[in-house]
């Protein structure tokens, strides 16, 4: 699910200018240059091809249900870091280091992700020593149009809906709820809610997000009590000068070509058994 954002509405410098007299055309004047900047026309700047920004992302899904009579508990986390490139107004690519871990069972090798397209390209030193001669990267395609790997960051939608949505409770901080509905723009999203937590540097540029959403089973399913997702993704470098190209031809090899033994060797050294996606 792609993460949604809200911004603010920033008001430093008011009282500044109510601190002093000046003369009116003066303060008229140093009100115009005081007018808080849209975030939403802020984050459309930088969604900009060539532009970039780099993220840190931790995430976990809880899944709370009950079998034989007892309630129990599945947890799996998720650590990203990495950098997003931007075309005219979406992520065109990115190039994340990702590595997951259950309360059930130790942490899995971290891998490196690049995605572009449809695609994403996936390695880590495991990984490449499992693959035949010469290969290093394994090479899977979304089966849609949409790539789920690129399904982060923020899109000025989103973020205009969380403006909407939120009031700030410190400089810089807007906090907000919403129904899993509304959250999702999906009357068929099913019961849930939404908490997010919102901040912002003195430009209005995203600093950071922590998304909370807990849903429930629809009518009599028993498949799970609830599903709480966890999200605190933190921005820097808004604008940085960034390009990621997919992998050289001649170092990938398409998942499909795998064989059961090399798949079995590159899902032990990291890769994930259900893939990128």
């Amino acid at each position: 699910m792609k993460l949604f954002f809200a911004g603010l509405v920033a008001t430093a410098a008011a009282a500044a200018v109510c601190a002093v007299a000046v003369p009116a055309q003066a303060a008229s004047v140093a009100s115009v240059q005081a007018a808080p900047v849209d975030p939403v026309k802020t984050l459309k700047a930088q969604l900009a091809p060539d532009k970039g920004v780099k993220i840190t992302e931790s995430s976990s899904i809880t899944l709370d249900f009950t079998a034989d009579g007892r309630t129990m508990q599945i947890q799996v986390n998720t650590h990203t870091v990495g950098t997003l490139a931007f075309d005219k107004g979406n992520v065109a690519a990115a190039d994340l280091r990702v590595r997951m871990s259950s309360r059930q069972k130790r942490s899995t090798p971290p891998y490196r992700v690049i995605a572009e397209g449809r695609n994403a390209y996936v390695t880590n030193a495991g990984i490449a020593k499992a693959l035949p001669s010469g290969r290093s990267w394994i090479q899977s395609k979304a089966s849609g149009h949409e790539n789920a790997v690129l399904d982060v960051g923020v899109t000025p939608a989103e973020l205009q809906f969380m403006l909407d949505n939120a009031s700030e409770v410190a400089t810089g901080q807007y906090q907000g709820t919403a129904t899993l509905a509304d959250f999702r723009h999906d009357k068929s999203a099913g019961e849930g809610n939404v908490e997010f937590h919102l901040y912002f540097d003195e430009h209005n540029l995203l600093t950071r997000t922590v998304v909370d959403t807990t849903t429930y089973p629809d009518g009599d399913t028993t498949a799970y009590d609830q599903m709480v997702f966890h999200t605190d993704t933190k921005y820097s470098n808004w604008g940085a000068k960034v390009k990621i190209a997919a992998p050289a031809a001649g170092k990938v090899i398409s998942e499909k070509k795998l064989n059961a033994k090399t798949r079995k060797a590159v899902i032990k050294a990291g890769y994930p058994e259900s893939g990128p996606f």
